[in-house]
């Protein structure tokens, strides 16, 4: 399978509904990255379907960075029903007429109990990748500020971008979430890709 460099996630990010705003507003930030799903489909020359973007926040502004962030975009976007804000979690929506892009507050999740709803608070680069699903997820690119275009992602994640498999990022992961499980499939139709085999033991 072939997969581009991170270099070429901002070319074609400009080609998509929202992508020049989102980059625009991104400019002048180091603390601003596009993530996940759409970052694994752009290097695959593959169009996403939303946009999903994590922003820096600490404890103090953990329920209003992705907030703040999401308004100002919003209004480049004369976006005129704003962002769907929701500040337990640190996430917000702008949505329009053929454009979708999440923000969230970089953050760290834990789970009181198997299939709850987390527990999550402000967390670090490295925490906000490694609490996602699958490798190919857990992949970042830098959209402003003087590191704009540098990547990256969790062990194994590019090589198992390459190789088409889906590779779950600890040993709790489907007991946390179960429907990591329904996602595990999805992508496996999808993409085409094929499941670890220490993840398919797993689920």
């Amino acid at each position: 399978m072939t997969v581009a460099s991170p270099e070429i996630v901002l070319e074609r990010l400009h080609g998509l509904p929202g992508g020049e705003a989102l980059l625009e507003v991104a400019a002048q930030r180091n603390d601003v990255e596009l993530v996940g799903g759409a970052v694994r489909d752009l290097l695959l020359g593959r169009t996403p379907r939303e946009l999903d973007v994590v922003v820096g926040g600490d404890r103090q502004t953990f329920a209003q960075a992705a907030p703040l962030f999401a308004r100002d975009l919003a209004d480049r976007l004369d976006v005129l029903s704003g962002a769907n804000e929701h500040e337990r979690f640190g996430t917000a929506l702008v949505e329009w007429d053929g454009g979708r892009i999440d923000v969230a507050t970089r953050r760290a999740e834990s789970y009181p109990a198997p299939g709850a709803l987390p527990d999550v608070r402000a967390g670090t680069e490295q925490e906000d990748l490694e609490r996602r699903d699958f490798t190919v997820n857990a992949i970042a690119v830098r959209l402003g500020g003087d590191r704009r275009g540098e990547a990256r992602a969790v062990p194994d994640a590019l090589s198992d971008l390459e190789q088409g498999r889906l590779r779950v990022l600890h040993e709790r992961s489907f007991i946390d979430d179960p429907t990591r499980l329904l996602r595990m499939t999805r992508y496996r139709a999808r993409l085409g890709f094929e499941v670890e085999a220490h993840t398919a033991a797993l689920a």
